[in-house]
């Protein structure tokens, strides 16, 4: 397969190839392609929030009941406590 870059991807592509950044031109496309889904990921999961968020699914806290919050989780995760 092949792909379509412009002169100036191209360009930077090859200088991360060589200067050994990159074993090859393959390696280096393979990393951007998994670097985009990553992003992609990302800004779904931030859609997502933000729907929450619109539709009230949240829980507000104040500092003390932040702290008791967390201090339930650390207790769990020494195994004090069971959900």
């Amino acid at each position: 397969m092949s792909t379509d870059l412009s002169p100036e991807n191209e360009l930077f592509l090859s200088r991360l190839v060589e200067t050994g950044t990159f074993a090859s031109r393959r390696q280096a496309l393979d990393e951007s392609v998994a670097l985009l889904r990553k992003r992609n990921e990302l800004v779904e999961r931030i859609a997502e929030g933000r729907r929450q968020l619109d539709a009230g699914e949240f829980v507000e806290f104040d500092d003390a009941s932040l702290e008791e919050y967390f201090g339930r989780l650390k207790q769990r995760a020494n195994g004090n406590i069971t959900p």
